[in-house]
């Protein structure tokens, strides 16, 4: 498949505050059950650090492959799920009765969505992060490239190992402790649906960052000057 970029996510999170804020009823378990559907099996491993954090704060998380057959989010007119997780990018059509309407059903139910994407996302996987509000790079090739805020290495290399520090103000979304060191990041970026006021950026790329494939010269004047987000956040209203 190709070098995989997808260790650093680019993350559209919607309606994500119940996660950040834990504000799930303790009561009912119910409350915190999470579908994680995924490309490979091995991410619960890969990324498990990630997901420890989840289960570390009481939620519940079902991992099923994204194409599973007998995938549902709902059963008898009754949400199975307060939340759904996406770490399968290369997805073309899920299994089941899951199909990108049902995933907008469930976001404008009120529950929770976080989309993990990399440079093998599919048309699927992008239209629904635009119905969202954002959208990807639609060069597959393409990576975030900083020639200022980059992470130091012992070899030159290609500038696409960003250091993002440039995050929203929001004590809200991200707590009220600063985050002090700087997030590392190397993957595909994302704009903003100007039209679109529910979505907000969380950790953007420096004014300098472009998108282009590093393996290619790039001549300047042919660089379209935009801002660059790695993580958004978007509210389903």
């Amino acid at each position: 498949m190709g070098r995989n970029y997808f260790t650093i996510l680019t993350v559209l999170s919607v309606t994500l505050l119940p996660i950040l804020s834990l504000s799930f009823s303790t009561d009912s378990p119910t409350d915190r059950r999470l579908l994680v559907l995924l490309d490979d099996l091995s991410l619960k491993s890969s990324h498990s650090i990630f997901f420890n954090s989840l289960k570390s704060r009481g939620f519940d998380l079902d991992f099923k492959l994204a194409d599973d057959p007998k995938l549902a989010l709902q059963r008898y007119g009754q949400y199975l799920y307060d939340g759904l997780i996406l770490f399968s990018p290369s997805i073309e059509r899920f299994g089941g009765v899951v199909d990108l309407a049902a995933v907008l059903d469930f976001v404008d139910s009120g529950h929770d969505l976080i989309i993990a994407a990399d440079s093998s996302s599919s048309d699927l996987i992008k239209s629904v992060a635009t119905e969202c509000g954002v959208d990807f790079d639609e060069d597959p090739s393409a990576l975030v490239i900083d020639h200022k805020s980059y992470a130091v290495a012992e070899t030159e290399g290609d500038h696409t190992l960003l250091a993002a520090d440039d995050f929203i103000e929001s004590d809200v979304l991200l707590g009220k402790k600063k985050i002090e060191a700087p997030v590392l990041f190397q993957g595909i970026a994302h704009s903003l649906n100007a039209a679109n006021t529910l979505v907000l950026k969380v950790l953007s790329a420096s004014p300098l960052a472009y998108s282009a494939n590093p393996k290619l010269q790039i001549v300047k004047s042919s660089i379209i000057n935009w801002i660059f987000h790695l993580i958004s956040f978007s509210s389903a209203g």
